[in-house]
């Protein structure tokens, strides 16, 4: 994930004008679980909120197991 942030701030002060400019990159990098399929990744940002789905690849899913609880 990467982008780019700016911001602008101006005063009016006595008979002087003060401008300011800033900008950066923004980026992040995670590494993933060799049980993610990349190909079937998603993200989605939405309200600022960034949302990522890893599913699971193929061969992780066989490994998948369910295991029964009994109650006492």
């Amino acid at each position: 994930m990467h982008g780019e942030r700016t911001s602008e701030r101006e005063a009016h002060e006595g008979d002087y004008v003060l401008q300011e400019r800033s900008s950066g990159r923004l980026e992040r990098m995670i590494a993933l679980p060799r049980e993610v399929d990349p190909d079937r990744i998603e993200a989605v940002l939405s309200d600022g909120v960034l949302t990522v789905t890893l599913p699971k690849a193929a061969e992780a899913r066989e490994k998948d197991r369910r295991i029964d609880v009994k109650a006492r």
